[in-house]
């Protein structure tokens, strides 16, 4: 005969924690701040498909010209702080505020450019 045994189970807490009142302030801020860092990404992904565009900038990464890339980079972005980071795979361009105190919301592409 084998004893039966009733699993364990967690006790309920005899009050329930409250949380503090939503506050959007931050979200609408974050959003806002998005929105133009989208738009100078925009910008970035439109240059990209031109051909007088990428072959250079890939060429420039290839040849691991960092100041070239950043420069095109950031000239096809328009007023957002922007870095690029490659590899032979690809590209990784992150999108921040313009507003270095700000520390919102960033936006990571990543695009591919070989195997």
């Amino acid at each position: 005969m084998t004893a039966r045994y009733a699993p364990r189970r967690p006790m309920l807490a005899a009050t329930t924690r409250e949380l503090p009142a939503v506050d959007p302030a931050r979200l609408e801020h974050s959003a806002q701040s998005f929105q133009p860092m989208l738009q100078d990404a925009s910008r970035v992904i439109s240059r990209m498909t031109e051909r007088s565009f990428a072959l250079p900038l890939m060429t420039a990464a290839q040849a691991g010209h960092q100041q070239e890339v950043d420069r095109m980079i950031k000239a096809a972005a328009g007023a957002s702080r922007i870095h690029a980071k490659y590899t032979p795979s690809g590209i990784v361009i992150t999108v921040e505020p313009t507003n270095v105190n700000d520390s919102c919301c960033n936006l990571s592409m990543t695009l591919r450019w070989g195997n």
